[in-house]
C-alpha cells in the first residue's frame, strides 16, 4: 500500500516519580508519536524515544529529523517494501530511535492492512506470554529489598537492579535480595557503564552465585576491559550500550565478552532488532526485550517482538509504565498474570491508542 502522509507528535507526560540511573534521570516521558497513513487510510503507529544522554537524539531534533528529512523520503513508498524504505532512510546518517520508529510504525501499518497482529508478520507467535523482568530503581536498601519482596508475592521471579556509582552498596543490596528471595528468582545488575575495570572485577567476582547477569559493567567502547572481564568471571555479561546497532552486535559476538543480548526496539525498530536476532541465533546467545522507558503503547511493541521470536529466551523488561509512567495511552490496559505480560492478539500491535490522551499530552515543537 503506498505510504500518503507521515504525522508525528511530541508529548509529554511528567512521571509517577523521576527516574534516576548511573547516567542521568527522567522527570517525564517527552517521546513522540510517529503515525504513517496509506493511501486507503489505514494507519500503523510508533512510540519514538529520545535518549539525549546515551545517543545523542533529543525530542526536538528527532520531530525536525522526522518531519524535515525522513518523512519525504518515505512519502510514496510501497508501504510493504522495507528493504528499499530502509535504504531511503539510511541515506540520512544515524538518528537510530527516529528511524526504528518509522519502522515499527510500518510493521503495524501492514498488519493493520492484513488484519493480523504484527507478531503473525514476524512468523510467530513462538509464544503467547513472556515472563517479565520488574526493574528496581535507586532507593535506599530498605526500599529496594521492599520492593522486591512486594514484587515477589505479585508473581514475579526476574529482578533487574539498578547500580553503578556505588559498587560496594550494590554488592551488599544483592546479597541481602539473595538471601530474602526464592532460589528461582532471578537478580542481575544495571551498571549502565560505571564501573572502572577494578570495580567491575570486585563486584563481580563477590557476587559469583548471586547475580544470573551484570549489564554493561564498563564504558561501551573498552573492549579489552569487557573480554578480560568475561575471562576472568562466570557471570555473564548482558548488552545495552555496547550494542546500539547491528553492526556493533556482530563485532561483540566476535570479540567473545557478551554471552547476553539486549535488544530496544525504539532503537533498532523490528527490521534491524530482527537481524541481531538472526546473528543471535549463530552465536548461540539468548536475548532480552530491553526497557527504553516505553508508554504502554511503545511496550505493545516489545511484547509482539519478543512473542514471536524463540532467540527471545530470557525475561523481558516490559513493566516500566506500571511505576514509572503517569498515565496510560492505551484504550484497553495489558494484561499481567503471575508475573507474565499476556500477548495481545488484536490487529497491528494488538492494542489501540487513546487518542483523547495522546492529544491532552501534545505538546508544540517550533
Amino acid at each position: 500500500m503506498i505510504i500518503k502522509k507521515v504525522e508525528v507528535i511530541p508529548f509529554k507526560i511528567v512521571n509517577k516519580r523521576e527516574v534516576f540511573w548511573a547516567a542521568g534521570s527522567l522527570p517525564a516521558a517527552e517521546h513522540l508519536i510517529v503515525k504513517i497513513e496509506a493511501e486507503d487510510g489505514t494507519y500503523g503507529v510508533a512510540e519514538a524515544i529520545p535518549r539525549p544522554m546515551i545517543y545523542g537524539e533529543t525530542q526536538e531534533g528527532m520531530y525536525y529529523a522526522l518531519t524535515k528529512y525522513l518523512a519525504p523520503l518515505i512519502i510514496g513508498q510501497d508501504s510493504f517494501a522495507l528493504q528499499k524504505i530502509w535504504e531511503k532512510l539510511d541515506q540520512v546518517v544515524w538518528n537510530p530511535a527516529a528511524k526504528g520508529a518509522i519502522d515499527v510504525a510500518l510493521y503495524d501499518l501492514n498488519a493493520r492492512l492484513l488484519n493480523i497482529p504484527v507478531h503473525k508478520l514476524m512468523g510467530g507467535p513462538y509464544r503467547t506470554q513472556i515472563p517479565i523482568s520488574w526493574q528496581i530503581g535507586f532507593g535506599t536498601n530498605k526500599e529496594m529489598l521492599d520492593e522486591l519482596k512486594q514484587k515477589i508475592i505479585e508473581g514475579y521471579r526476574t529482578f533487574k537492579v539498578k547500580g553503578g556509582p556505588h559498587p560496594d552498596n550494590d554488592i551488599k543490596v544483592l546479597k541481602l535480595m539473595r538471601e530474602n528471595s526464592p532460589d528461582d528468582v532471578r537478580l542481575y545488575i544495571d551498571a549502565n557503564m560505571a564501573y572502572s575495570r577494578e570495580d567491575a572485577l570486585r563486584v563481580m567476582k563477590a557476587l559469583e552465585g548471586v547475580l544470573a547477569s551484570l549489564e554493561e559493567p564498563l564504558i561501551s567502547w573498552d573492549n579489552e576491559g569487557r573480554k578480560d572481564l568475561a575471562n576472568r568471571v562466570s557471570t555473564p555479561i548482558l548488552s545495552d550500550e555496547s550494542t546500539f546497532s547491528v553492526v556493533d552486535v556482530y563485532h561483540q559476538i566476535q570479540l567473545g565478552a557478551l554471552k547476553q543480548i539486549g535488544i530496544k526496539i525504539p532503537r533498532t525498530g523490528f527490521t534491524l532488532s530482527t537481524k541481531i536476532v538472526h546473528l543471535a541465533e549463530v552465536a548461540n546467545m539468548p536475548i532480552q526485550v530491553s526497557l527504553q522507558a516505553e508508554t504502554d503503547y511503545g511496550n505493545a511493541a516489545c511484547i509482539q517482538f519478543a512473542c514471536a521470536h524463540k532467540q527471545v529466551s530470557l525475561p523481558c523488561e516490559v513493566s516500566y509504565y506500571l511505576d514509572n509512567i503517569g498515565d496510560s495511552l492505551l484504550q484497553k490496559p495489558l494484561v499481567i498474570k503471575n508475573g507474565f505480560m499476556q500477548l495481545p492478539e488484536g490487529p497491528g500491535m494488538g492494542v489501540d491508542l487513546d487518542w483523547e490522551k495522546v492529544h491532552k499530552y501534545a505538546i508544540k515543537i517550533g
